[in-house]
């Protein structure tokens, strides 16, 4: 009996036939509750949030990491750069054998995910995982046809989450928190997609990225707050308010008032027991590029941890384009592991089960492969010119790799002009395309059998001609002798019969290029 274990490596003593078609308990409450914990943050608050994560509570964790990706426009666009970039892999579907029904079960994955309209949104989905630790998508199953099918993939908020068992401890199976169970209830097998971001090895709650972000997520908050007020005071001279021993509360607060006013206000009215002096600070004592230094060190800082790079980011009008270039290199590997980590989830959490409970949990499944590769369609031109005269390349190929459209009846087409015969005609009207492909299959038809029957009727000159060096060969006696030897024989040779029928075919192949214009113009 195979061993079956579902996506939170429980083992399944006996697997269903069907999926669970049931949705995951809702928690309207739990969904619409927030929790500002962005708000006035500090070290010690931060870290007690990271804390709370570590022991399994990642509530206050989700929601911080949710309100930073909110606040900080550098960690959005870097993030967005990392998760959309997924939508450029090529994933591919391979049976698990050559027999007729590996091939109809990955036939069937195939449509099914061919079928799925948002499988785009649900590979961004599971990107979240990159800096949150993980992501999860609630499977919605459909049996009514008989065959059990995903019919909606659902997003699952990371709150909703506890990585807690009953009685509190540290777990690595998850539980799902609903309005009237706050220590969560179990899920069911095959019911959740769980991604975990494989970046960091260790538990999903501290997993993300922005566990590392966060930190100078709050430094930088600290920079850009004192950089505004900094920005609000520069150059105004400091405002001192004095009052004598004898002054009145009311002058005194009458003196306050006057004072936090006055700078905008210019005027004010004051006792005479009371003073405002006007403090001028040094010009230079701050460096005016203080805060905006340590602003941008800390988004640099972000950069590496989530692009694996900065120059991918950021350039800062320093730095050079190759060194941009070996940076996103870099990030190139950043994507391949996630693509990698992205189809063994779908393999283990998607696949599996739909192939279980189509075919029997004793099928082979799939393999599913995520690959992400920058291609050089420059090189990949250059091949195709030193191969053209080495083999028969399709245009549909080419056509096909370089996003290249047939072109339309009467639309203007580009032309080499490189050539001496494209030179020469450089003046000349531009060729229009065809009024239909199969006059032209015609055309190329006539061509081949002008060039078959050139190279038939001239193998009796070419073999007469190789006759006669195979004889002055034969009864020359060293490589000087060949050589006098060749130099009388040419002398000697006709080559006319030859050049007239050379002649002949080049006349055929110009009376079919001029009647392939004729009917295109």
């Amino acid at each position: 009996m195979v061993m079956l274990y579902d996506q939170f490596n429980r083992q399944i003593q006996r697997p269903a036939k069907k999926p669970s078609t049931r949705p995951l308990a809702s928690a309207p409450l739990t969904d619409a509750w927030r929790e500002y914990v962005a708000d006035g943050m500090t070290p010690a608050r931060l870290a007690r949030i990271l804390k709370e994560a570590d022991a399994g509570d990642l509530r206050r964790q989700a929601e911080l990491f949710d309100q930073i990706e909110e606040r900080d426009a550098h960690i959005t666009g870097e993030i967005s750069k990392r998760k959309n970039v997924i939508l450029e892999a090529d994933f591919d579907i391979i049976p698990a054998g050559d027999d007729a029904k590996d091939v109809k079960i990955a036939e069937d994955v195939e449509a099914m995910i061919e079928d799925t309209l948002d499988w785009a949104d649900v590979l961004v989905s599971l990107q979240d995982a990159v800096g949150k630790g993980f992501s999860a998508i609630e499977l919605e199953w459909d049996v009514s046809e008989g065959q059990a099918v995903v019919e909606n993939f659902k997003f699952v908020e990371q709150k909703r989450f506890l990585f807690t068992d009953e009685s509190g401890i540290l777990s690595t199976v998850p539980r799902l928190v609903t309005d009237t169970d706050a220590m969560g209830v179990e899920i069911p097998a095959w019911k959740i997609m769980m991604h975990k971001y494989g970046g960091k090895s260790g538990h999903a709650v501290n997993a993300g990225i922005y566990r590392i972000c966060s930190w100078w997520y709050l430094f930088k908050n600290y920079a850009v707050k004192d950089w505004v007020v900094f920005c609000e005071v520069y150059g105004m001279p400091l405002r001192l308010g004095k009052y004598d021993t004898g002054a009145s509360e009311g002058d005194i607060n009458a003196l306050e008032v006057a004072v936090r006013t006055l700078g905008s206000d210019a005027a004010g009215v004051i006792s005479k027991a009371t003073e405002i002096e006007f403090i001028t600070g040094s010009k230079g004592s701050v460096s005016t590029d203080l805060y905006e230094n340590l602003a941008r060190f800390g988004n640099k800082e972000m950069s590496k941890a989530i692009l694996g790079a900065t120059l991918t980011a950021d350039s800062d009008g320093k730095g050079s384009y190759a060194l941009g270039n070996v940076h996103n290199d870099v990030r190139i590997d950043l994507i391949n592991a996630d693509t990698r980590a992205i189809a063994s989830t779908i393999r283990t959490q998607l696949i599996r089960p739909y192939v279980g409970f189509n075919y029997g949990w004793d099928a082979a499944i799939p393999k599913y492969n995520g690959r992400f590769k920058k291609e050089d369609l420059k090189a990949h031109a250059d091949l195709l010119d030193k191969f053209a005269d080495r083999m028969d390349i399709p245009v549909s190929h080419v056509r096909e790799k370089y996003h290249i459209p047939e072109p339309e009846k009467g639309e203007e087409t580009l032309r080499s002009k490189t050539g001496q015969i494209s030179a020469s005609m450089e003046n000349r009207h531009h060729y229009v395309a065809g009024h239909s492909s199969s006059a032209r299959k015609e055309n190329l038809d006539i061509l081949d059998m002008v060039s078959g029957r050139l190279g038939s009727d001239s193998d009796a000159y070419i073999r007469d001609m190789f006759d006669s060096i195979r004889k002055i060969m034969a009864k020359s006696t060293s490589l000087s002798d060949l050589k006098a030897n060749l130099v009388d024989a040419f002398s000697g040779m006709e080559p006319t019969a030859l050049g007239e029928l050379i002649s002949k075919a080049m006349t055929a192949a110009d009376l079919v290029g001029r009647y392939e214009v004729d009917q295109n113009a």
